[in-house]
């Protein structure tokens, strides 16, 4: 195709590529927290997905009803880990315009 410059837009990608990537490290440091019964059993994760902590509130911890803190882990886990992927999504849609990249957005 005369006047497009196939190379440009290449470096462009690649550009756009490392940006994304250096964005993903970054949120390997970045945490977010997700909480459950009322802040009884707290989950700290990084922007990767990756659970740091779990903190549990003495007055969640039952012997005798071991399936409610159970239950407010998995809750716990589960929120840090949805606030951790909509964390990624809004920084890496920044980066990357809103431009979805398979394999790495």
């Amino acid at each position: 195709m005369p006047g497009v410059d196939l190379n440009y837009f290449i470096r462009q990608a690649n550009k756009l590529t490392e940006k994304i990537e250096q964005r993903k490290k970054e949120l390997a440091e970045e945490t977010v927290e997700g909480k459950a019964g009322d802040g009884l059993v707290t989950v700290i994760a990084t922007g990767t997905q990756e659970v740091k902590a779990i903190k549990i509130d003495k007055k969640a911890i039952d012997p005798n009803d071991t399936a409610m803190l159970e239950d407010l882990v998995t809750a716990a886990v589960n929120a840090a880990l949805t606030q951790s992927r909509e964390l990624q999504q809004r920084e890496l849609a920044k980066v990357s315009g809103g431009i979805k990249i398979p394999g790495i957005t």
